[in-house]
């Protein structure tokens, strides 16, 4: 049975080690800085990053830790229409007992 200790070290373990996002645009790769972590009260670790182009469709989001060492992915088809300053993209970590 792991304790609550090991739940909120490995928490803090992913809060700390996360490091940037990349988002895809056609075949480009655009780096753009994490704007916040967080645990909510719920224990998932929440990371936020602003994607701010306009216009474009974002085809991929990435999550790299701050080793440079990708850590999650996903593919998508996100459009910001002109006249739109950006969308708030997350990756929620829920660490849980199996």
């Amino acid at each position: 049975m792991i304790d609550a200790a090991a739940f909120t070290d490995i928490r803090n373990y992913i809060k700390r080690r996360v490091g940037y996002v990349r988002y895809k645009v056609g075949s480009t790769y655009i780096r753009t800085e994490i704007n916040d972590v967080e645990i909510t009260a719920n224990g998932v670790v929440r990371v936020e990053a602003v994607i701010n182009s306009s216009p474009v469709t974002i085809t991929r989001v990435e999550l790299y830790n701050n080793n440079g060492d990708l850590w999650a992915h996903q593919d998508i088809s996100i459009t910001i229409s002109q006249g739109q300053t950006g969308i708030l993209y997350w990756f929620d970590f829920t660490v849980e007992e199996g």
